[in-house]
């Protein structure tokens, strides 16, 4: 149960669909779900931190916690790409990192992985414990420590106590000297919370730091930085981006990766893209842009949101090779293919030479296929006309070069251009209902193709997210919406005689 929302107000809808097991705090009438299971539990959120400990439980493996103000996210992703290649790892979905988003990351982890990376993010205090509870980090990272979210705490050094609290078991911390070493009263705290605990933070300081800063030389394109007797380069200039680097660079260290591979890797970082692009294609197509990376977390991510955006019955994902796995292609693909039957896709246009070798998993009901040996040899046969009133998802590894395919199939108008953050409008909407009573409705205006935002994708979305009505100016954008699927109740404010 939330501020506004009430979990047990989505069972007739779950239950329609499918879903048989419910974990609930309210008594449900059993007669309306003669095929259901209803296990009754005081608090469910609790209940569902209670299965995630134990899950994590279960496996013995280095779990890396990273908690701090800023940075959590491209430290986390920065990681994955630095350590794929050795590594099997789960990690947090984009930015999971709160009371759910923690629990429903650690429920990815499985028996094949060898690695984890989670984040943990608290806004009040006792947050952390049960957070730490949870991830039982081995590792423990602080990135920067700066205001955000400040307003459930007395100051920041209550703040910052708190978050310390995510490390009572770790092994070894690693973070900026300037938090961990020369901050008052931080060894005493960590001392209480945990006595074996090492701390191993990078500087400038030569008496304080494991890892000794001794230089950082800024260019046009990179940064050099000298780590004790080694130097790496990133091909960012931006302090946070150096900051963070260093941070992974640690980490990869108590990890026990090699200096050289360490120095060859760091080049190599790209910059981590925290959201889905969404645009008009050809032919009356939306195009959902993911074309910088192929691992199977980011691909449920883009398949939910490829779900949420139902404006089209037809669904097609272009997917390259996923090299971002330490999987056996037989048991990686097989994974992917799941995942596209589940959330409905009728083709699938695979480019790369391990899915091609892999094409025999492809081959659910009602699904097209097409294999192509690189993206070069797929454009030279593309058509714009083999695309029409379909949802496109553009996901591939970035060495494939998908924004090309994704320039070709893009819908050529103006330069200038309006872009839409969803993720705002979720946001904004969310806060308003925080404000309203649970028996008040919420009906959104929608009307001039949503003032010219695109009345379907935004209608898309406020659907997703239990809006109770639509409202629209005119019939005809009510029929719009009906044709691009929107089923909610939607309201016309000038009814016309001639349009009934």
């Amino acid at each position: 149960k939330g501020f506004r929302r009430d979990g047990h107000q989505f069972i007739p809808e779950l239950y329609k669909k499918g879903v048989r097991s419910f974990i609930v705090s309210d008594k449900q009438p059993a007669e309306q779900y003669p095929e259901a299971n209803f296990l009754l539990v005081d608090d469910t959120q609790v209940a569902l931190q209670m299965l995630a400990a134990h899950h994590r439980e279960q496996f013995d493996i280095p779990v890396i916690g990273i908690t701090g103000s800023n940075g959590k996210t491209i430290v986390k992703e920065w990681l994955f790409q630095l350590l794929h290649e050795d590594f099997n790892i789960v990690r947090s979905p984009k930015s999971y990192n709160s009371q759910i988003g923690v629990p429903l990351s650690i429920w990815q982890m499985n028996e094949h992985h060898t690695l984890a990376i989670f984040e943990a993010g608290i806004s009040e205090q006792g947050e952390m414990r049960r957070l730490e509870r949870m991830i039982q980090p081995t590792i423990g990272v602080l990135t920067n420590i700066g205001a955000a979210h400040s307003e459930g705490f007395v100051d920041d050094d209550h703040k910052f106590r708190e978050k310390l609290t995510l490390f009572r078991n770790s092994k070894v911390l690693i973070g900026k000297e300037t938090d961990m070493v020369h901050r008052e009263g931080v060894k005493e705290i960590l001392e209480m919370l945990n006595d074996e605990l090492r701390l191993a933070a990078w500087g400038t300081d030569e008496k304080e730091a494991a890892f000794v800063v001794k230089l950082v030389e800024k260019k046009e394109t990179h940064t050099t930085i000298q780590i004790g007797q080694q130097t790496v380069e990133i091909p960012f200039t931006d302090d946070a981006s150096v900051e963070n680097a260093i941070t992974c660079y640690a980490v990869m260290q108590q990890l026990g990766i090699a200096p050289e591979v360490i120095a060859a890797r760091m080049p190599r970082l790209q910059p981590v893209n925290m959201r889905l692009e969404m645009k008009k294609g050809l032919n009356h197509c939306t195009i959902i842009n993911d074309s910088y990376s192929a691992d199977l977390s980011s691909l449920e991510i883009a398949l939910n949101f490829l779900s949420q955006q139902s404006g089209h019955n037809r669904r097609t994902v272009i997917l390259s090779d996923f090299l971002q796995s330490s999987l056996p292609d037989e048991d990686l693909y097989r994974l992917v293919s799941d995942s596209l039957q589940h959330h409905q896709v009728s083709r699938l246009i695979a480019i790369g030479g391990r899915i091609g070798a892999a094409a025999g998993y492809f081959q659910y009901p009602g699904l097209q296929t097409e294999f192509h040996t690189d993206t070069a040899a797929f454009l030279k046969q593309l058509r714009p006309s083999q695309f029409r009133e379909e949802t496109i998802l553009i996901k591939g590894a970035r060495v494939f070069a998908f924004e090309e395919i994704a320039q070709a199939l893009e819908q050529k108008v103006h330069q200038t251009i309006l872009e839409i953050n969803l993720n705002a409008i979720v946001h904004n909407l969310k806060e308003y209902q925080q404000l309203l009573k649970p028996s008040t409705k919420v009906m959104a205006m929608v009307k001039a193709f949503a003032y010219g935002s695109g009345g379907a994708e935004i209608a898309g979305i406020l659907q997703y997210h239990k809006v109770d009505y639509l409202g629209v100016a005119y019939a005809d954008e009510g029929v719009e919406l009906r044709k691009a699927g929107i089923t909610l109740p939607v309201m016309v404010m000038n009814p016309d005689l001639n349009t009934f």
